[in-house]
């Protein structure tokens, strides 16, 4: 199964990226996304290993990673990631309908 991402995941990726660079330097960034992105391709093996988010979305399932919540559908053909934010955000306040829609 392959992991495929949503452009708002995508998108939610370079942010991080972006915001670990000014505040933890390149080598530290690099080293947190290669251990994110790890986590992110586990679930095309064992996408059920989540947390199911319901109250969210149906089917929705969640995965922590060192501070960050990587939310995804285990859909037949492989996970679906639709967001990746800081535990801390507002989780609530998400849209995940939208970011399955937003192409």
């Amino acid at each position: 199964m392959k992991v495929r991402l949503k452009p708002r995941a995508r998108a939610d990726l370079l942010a991080i990226r972006a915001w670990g660079e000014d505040h933890w330097g390149e080598a530290r960034t690099r080293d947190f996304l290669e251990g994110l992105i790890e986590a992110i391709e586990r679930l095309s093996d064992f996408p059920m290993m989540g947390r199911a988010r319901e109250a969210f979305l149906p089917g929705l399932r969640s995965l922590r990673h060192r501070g960050y919540v990587i939310f995804y559908l285990p859909e037949e053909d492989g996970p679906v990631i639709l967001a990746v934010i800081h535990e801390r955000r507002n989780q609530a306040a998400l849209d995940f309908a939208d970011r399955i829609e937003g192409e």
